[in-house]
């Protein structure tokens, strides 16, 4: 059942959801999906606070489970980058996440070595870390089995041209980012809607965003952290930190 506001006959602005399953949300929709800020509930009383993306979590938010509390970044419903998962005595897990995994711990230890602190060893640290342009946007990559199937390919490519007209309900189910792709001005519309206040995700501001670790996984976390760069102290209203590079 919804209660809320409509547009282009579709949920569209601030409302609330609910399903027979007994999950349950109210926030922001954008052409009948959740997207923006908003709070999905389960029935066994876990729910999670923050931005969705095509009903998907995806950026800051706090998820309140019946025993651990985790706060953090998320990509297509999963932890996904700097996190920071709480137990019910008190001590925590922070560092970068990877679904349930927790694959870079961040922590400080008091009498921990450093290099810095012997100059003599200062021909170790010749290394200069690459500077990869975190602000441009990723381009659609093709398996290899896509490129043998002339057919395949040729349909996703026709998706993705912004001067062809595809039906409605084509354009419908191509929202649903898990199967098909989306046209580039669709997802410019689309975040819009999640970084309204915000400077545009992709847009180099300066910042020495320098990647020390170049494998393609961390490569991908830091190019999530930055897109939200400037949305984490919003969301998550509980707790603050610098988010950067590691």
């Amino acid at each position: 059942m919804y209660r809320g506001e409509f547009g282009l006959n579709m949920k569209l602005g601030y409302g609330e959801f609910s399903w027979p399953t007994g999950e349950s949300y109210h926030g922001q929709f954008y052409r009948d999906h959740c997207h923006g800020l908003g709070t999905y509930m389960w029935p066994d009383g876990s729910s999670f606070t923050g931005t969705f993306y095509l009903s998907h979590r995806e950026g800051y938010g706090t998820m309140y489970m019946k025993t651990r509390l985790f706060q953090g970044l998320y990509k297509a419903d999963q932890r996904f980058g700097p996190g920071v998962e709480t137990y019910p005595d008190g001590s925590q897990d922070v560092g970068l996440w990877f679904r349930e995994q927790l694959i870079k711990l961040c922590t400080q230890i008091p009498s921990g070595f450093s290099l810095l602190s012997y100059p003599e060893f200062s021909g170790f640290l010749t290394y200069s870390p690459a500077r990869i342009s975190l602000s441009e946007e990723e381009k659609t990559e093709w398996g290899l089995q896509e490129e043998q199937d002339p057919f395949f390919y040729e349909y996703k490519r026709f998706l993705l041209n912004d001067n062809l007209m595809l039906p409605p309900e084509t354009y419908v189910y191509s929202t649903d980012c898990d199967h098909l792709p989306m046209t580039s001005s669709f997802r410019k519309e689309l975040d819009t809607c999640i970084f309204l206040n915000e400077i545009p995700p992709f847009v180099d501001d300066g910042e020495p965003w320098f990647i020390i670790n170049e494998t393609p996984l961390l490569i991908k976390i830091q190019k999530q952290t930055y897109k939200f760069r400037l949305t984490a102290t919003t969301t998550l209203s509980t707790f603050s930190w610098t988010v950067g590079p590691t």
